[in-house]
């Protein structure tokens, strides 16, 4: 022994003098360690293939030393060179396991690209800074609905806050709408917004290019001028420097351009972009209705904001409309006796009261369902780095026996995760510059305008932020649970058969329940929308939907008012009626399941149980024979006919869930009578004549809902929907009705042309967008925790391979082993389902507000997303399980 010791040392004097002082000692207790295994074993041959072994790896390593010695690049006891030493030599164990890195990396990219788009999206929508100046300064004004609840402002009403003394710096009012836009390449639908002229500078801005408008513009009858927003300059008129001055058409009307809004600002959405804003003076462009709703009370059309004076705050500000609040009740009384109004600081609102519990709900459930993917990612490195690193253990080992200390050894596990994380986080990033220019085109639903998100700044630092997060919570646990603690054991380790430890085995385990529970949850919160939409699709919108045609068009866009748009409509409707397969043609103003307006109204002898004493009721203006085209039934009493003309007395017809709210019965309604709030002329009451069956209002998913129908040939209307019958297919025809169309007034616009159940289809889009989107991400999860089971099992079966060639060579059936290791997986699996059903159970009650006819707990969605969890977790144990079974069972026993 001691000659062996002698000849170790003199090959030890290869190595540099202070090498040998720190490691020797270390190098030469583990070199007898393996000798004396060696010796154990009685074979000469073994001792002299250890010293080969030996001597080789030390002339290797020795003259390796000296060269990196004389390169200069030989770490030092100096924090800074000892870093980058172990961030190299990170970086080459990368590199010689490609397919480990690149899966890594794939898996991080995935997670940290999804997080940032959202991000971007969440973002823009809902925390994104206005380019305002003094944004603190800013409040939002609405006066309330007849149901008592934050809503929208009359325009008068704007102008009497605006009069208030002594409390704001300045008040403005807005109201979106929906232009066309006729270009040379044909007709473009576009969000425009009509606003007054004190709306740039109560906000503090100014256009880049030209001006904004006067006080003048505040008046019909100005000129009829716009403000181009700059992003549609820039996208749709080429960044056109002679845009100053240029005339554009819009809804048939001329309007001038007189400037280009500010590079930062989209408009009173924010995240939407308003392509035009238009003065007063403009409101033409709306038509008629749009000019004298400047004048009506009762319409509450505009979103108003203001700039506090100097020194006052919110809670005066409340109190000055509370006041003119009252002042406006006694005043008018009809109107506004008991209507509010309300003051909101500016960061209290995002797009308005009533809507922005919905939008923050869904933009939370989108980023936590991110969030959520990122976490099952995570998990799955977290997995691929314990097994890599339980697998380096010994060279680990060795590290330490020759005098690395702990922290250093932890310190270079975490290195090469925050190396793979920055690769991930650097291809995720980068992913995400390319996917938030898809979102704006994507089926996502919006109010109107296009999704303005963008990759800047704040999403480069969230993404930055998260990518050194999930390096370090993700890779200092793998790397302190598999640093070696007993140094002469892990050296003694062969690695193959042997045990990876209990805690790190619990470790492992645990990472599956995470993956498997968060995958319940989204597989689970897939099911209930998916569920819910197919119980939408499924839901008797009150009409026969399979054989109508819908053709829209507009009157007032077409260039025609007055007493010569009756003639056209009438033109119109025979005209579609002579096409063949028509069987009928009727009109209405809204279609069933549209949202829609509605109209302030007075029941006779109906007293609500809370607002103002009216009631808020939508409505439509249709056509004689409108409810026998689209099969609605006929309850009580009659439709409208030739009989109910302009001149004759005002006629409604009311659906039956009015009838029974209003009045009890079906024959009770039709003694009724209804008129508009305000009006105190008797003329102006109108009798109920008739009651017609039910049909879905706004849409498909809501409850029995009141319904008004005006007569058309009494009220007058400019825009509208043909509803056509046929006697086969409605899409055959769709062609045809355009031409016809034409052929009545060639300027007549297309403004909608499809069929019925397609309209249908179409009022789906944000619950079959949700679905799908939910729908995705589950699938994500699904087949990262399946990757996160196989590779679990993957390392159990390699690490029990000796153990499975006895079992296989002493007669064991391979059956049977295949049960035993899926089994053992199946555990872990168990567990997270448990979790996740928990936790499931606890999150969708938060979606009982997106759901429709099904309930948050509904047990068939929870019972089949755990069997599908239970089946691909099966299968992604059940490969790795069959594989190791087919093995040769003496060459497995070789290999050891």
């Amino acid at each position: 022994m001691n000659a062996h010791v002698r000849v170790f040392r003199a090959l030890l004097r290869l190595y540099p003098t202070d090498f040998r002082d720190v490691y020797g000692g270390e190098m030469t207790r583990f070199f007898l360690e393996r000798l004396e295994r060696a010796n154990a074993t009685r074979r000469p041959l073994a001792v002299a293939r250890l010293w080969s072994r030996t001597a080789a790896d030390i002339v290797k390593t020795a003259a390796a030393e000296r060269v990196s010695r004389a390169r200069g690049d030989h770490p030092t006891n100096e924090p800074m060179s000892s870093f980058l030493h172990d961030l190299r030599y990170a970086g080459r164990r990368l590199r010689k396991t490609p397919v480990f890195t690149l899966s890594a990396i794939a898996i991080l990219a995935l997670g940290i690209g999804l997080n940032a788009t959202v991000f971007s999206l969440v973002d823009a929508t809902l925390y994104r800074p206005p380019p305002f100046e003094k944004p603190d300064e800013i409040v939002h004004i609405y006066q309330h609905s007849d149901e008592g609840s934050p809503s929208s402002t009359a325009f008068p009403a704007y102008l009497d806050i605006a009069a208030t003394t002594g409390v704001f710096a300045g008040v403005s009012a807005t109201s979106s709408d929906n232009a066309r836009w006729d270009r040379t390449e044909g007709p473009h639908t576009v969000a425009i917004e009509f606003t007054t002229a004190s709306y740039f500078p109560m906000l503090g801005l100014a256009p880049s290019r030209g001006r904004w408008f006067a006080r003048e513009h505040d008046r019909v009858g100005a000129e009829m001028v716009a403000v181009v927003s700059h992003r549609t300059w820039r996208t749709q008129m080429g960044a056109d420097a002679n845009v100053l001055g240029s005339s554009i058409r819009l809804n048939n009307q001329l309007v001038t351009i007189i400037g280009v809004g500010p590079e930062k600002f989209n408009g009173e959405a924010g995240a939407l972009v308003t392509d035009f804003w238009l003065s007063i003076s403009s409101t033409p462009v709306g038509g008629e209705y749009r000019v004298i709703n400047l004048d009506r009370r009762e319409d509450h059309w505009y979103q108003v904001k203001a700039r506090l004076a100097p020194g006052v705050t919110v809670e005066r500000a409340q109190a000055a409309m509370t006041a003119l609040a009252r002042d406006m009740g006694e005043t008018y009384p009809a109107l506004d006796r008991g209507r509010g109004i309300t003051v909101y600081g500016y960061d209290d609102v995002r797009f308005h009261p009533q809507a922005d519990q919905a939008l923050f709900a869904a933009n939370i459930g989108l980023f936590v369902a991110a969030g959520l993917i990122l976490l099952i990612a995570c998990s799955n490195l977290a997995n691929l780095l314990l097994v890599r690193g339980i697998s380096r253990r010994p060279e680990m080992a060795l590290r330490e026996a020759l005098g690395a200390g702990k922290s250093r050894v932890v310190r270079l596990f975490l290195l090469e995760a925050l190396l793979l994380a920055a690769l991930g986080g650097a291809a995720g990033l980068a992913a995400a510059t390319w996917a938030v220019k898809l979102v704006p085109s994507l089926p996502i639903p919006t109010p109107g305008g296009t999704l303005d998100i963008s990759f800047d700044h704040r999403v480069a630092i969230f993404g930055v932020l998260l990518t050194l997060a999930t390096g370090l919570i993700f890779g200092l646990l793998p790397a302190l649970r598999t640093a070696p603690t007993d140094v002469a054991r892990a050296l003694r380790d062969e690695g193959r058969g042997r045990s990876a430890g209990r805690n790190i085995s619990f470790l492992r385990g645990g990472l599956v329940v995470v993956q498997v529970a968060v995958s319940l949850v989204l597989v689970v919160g897939a099911g209930l929308l998916a569920r819910s939409l197919a119980n939408a699709e499924r839901v008797d919108p009150g009409v026969d939907a399979d054989k109508i045609a819908v053709l829209g068009t507009n009157l007032s866009q077409g260039g025609f008012t007055g007493p010569a748009a009756g003639a056209v409509v009438t033109e119109i409707i025979e005209r579609l009626g002579t096409l063949p397969g028509v069987e009928r043609v009727a009109l209405t103003t809204r279609l069933p399941a549209q949202p829609g307006g509605t109209t302030t109204q007075t029941v006779e002898g109906y007293v609500p149980p809370a607002g103002t004493g009216s009631v808020e009721l939508p409505y439509a203006a249709v056509s004689r024979g409108y409810f026998e085209t689209m099969g609605i039934p006929l309850i009580a009493g009659r439709t409208f006919s030739a009989d109910d003309r302009p001149e004759s007395q005002r006629m409604i017809v009311v659906n039956e869930t009015a009838a029974r709210v209003f009045w009890g019965e079906s024959s009770d309604a039709l003694r009724g009578r209804v008129r508009a709030q305000g009006s105190q002329d008797e003329s102006a009451w109108r009798q109920v004549v008739g009651v017609v069956g039910d049909v879905k209002v706004a849409s498909l998913r809501e409850p029995p809902t009141p319904m008004m129908y005006y007569s058309a040939d009494q009220t007058g209307v400019s825009s509208f929907a043909l509803v056509v019958r046929t006697t086969g297919d409605p899409s055959g025809i769709i062609g045809g009705l355009r031409t016809k169309l034409r052929e009545v007034r060639p300027t007549l616009p297309v403004t909608r042309l499809l069929t019925l159940e397609s309209h249908f289809g179409a009022g789906l889009a944000e619950a079959r967008a949700a679905a799908a989107l939910m729908g995705a991400f589950s699938v994500l999860a699904l087949l990262l925790a399946s990757l996160g089971v196989y590779a679990v099992v993957s390392f159990s079966v390699e690490r029990r391979t000796q153990e499975i060639g006895i079992r296989v060579a002493l007669g064991a059936p391979r059956a049977q082993i295949v049960r035993t290791v899926v089994g053992d997986s199946l555990v872990a699996v168990g567990v997270g389902l448990g979790v996740g059903l928990l936790v499931a159970g606890l999150a969708t009650r938060g979606m009982q507000g997106m759901l429709f006819a099904v309930g948050a707990l509904d047990q068939v969605t929870f019972a089949g997303a755990a069997l599908l969890l239970i089946v691909s977790a099966g299968i992604a144990a059940f490969l790795p399980a069959l594989r190791a079974t087919r093995a040769d069972p003496a060459e497995v026993l070789r290999s050891q």
